[in-house]
């Protein structure tokens, strides 16, 4: 992983609370209008006390932030090129998802989203 990137999401980490996060795997989903990623947990890591950190880039998209079981309500996080949302702690085996993602043109990615998705696996 470049440098660059492990650094960016281990900063992100620290400020969201959770310090000395070094990710060792990045995951990339690309997704084009009408691609949706539906509700599921993250939960094939060995160490579930790291956080979470995804990186959205492109076209703007509505996260969706559920609970500890499918049923429960999901809050809709609206993400636009550039944010960054951690989490882990009690929140880690949390629901979520990505609703489907709605036509657009991003200046520089054009019709897509990209969504970078950094863990400690090992």
């Amino acid at each position: 992983m470049p440098a660059a990137l492990s650094a960016l999401a281990s900063r992100a980490a620290a400020r969201g609370g959770f310090a000395d996060f070094q990710p060792d795997a990045c995951l990339i989903n690309r997704y084009e209008p009408g691609t949706r990623l539906s509700l599921h947990q993250d939960r094939n890591e060995r160490d579930l006390t790291a956080p979470v950190v995804s990186v959205s880039l492109g076209l703007q998209a509505v996260f969706l932030f559920g609970g500890p079981q499918r049923a429960d309500k999901n809050r809709p996080v609206p993400l636009a090129h550039g944010d960054v949302v951690v989490w882990g702690g009690v929140s880690r085996l949390w629901f979520h998802g990505v609703r489907t993602l709605r036509e657009g043109e991003h200046p520089v990615l054009g019709r897509q989203r990209i969504n970078l998705t950094f863990r400690k696996a090992l």
